[in-house]
């Protein structure tokens, strides 16, 4: 029997419910991208009482995230730096 799991990923001002089937189940982190990995990161940064920057970090990296194939290599690179950053403060 397959089991299904919805998947709920955030967007710059959306939010996406994806059904992933859980049949040949992936640890996560051979789910993770840089994408994800930058997405991740803001959503730890909105976690909490996020200030006004903070906030504004998070809309920028997750708009970063869900556009990333669109994104020139300088950028997606400043993306993950600053995820990193997050990361270890």
């Amino acid at each position: 029997m397959t089991q299904r799991r919805s998947v709920v990923a955030r967007s710059w001002n959306a939010l996406l419910v994806l059904d992933v089937d859980r049949g040949n189940a992936l640890a996560p982190e051979d789910l993770s991208t840089p994408a994800v990995d930058v997405a991740l990161a803001a959503d730890r940064l909105l976690a909490g009482d996020p200030s006004d920057s903070e906030r504004a970090t998070a809309d920028l990296l997750n708009y970063v995230a869900a556009t990333w194939d669109k994104q020139d290599l300088p950028l997606r690179e400043h993306a993950q730096a600053v995820a990193r950053t997050l990361r270890t403060q």
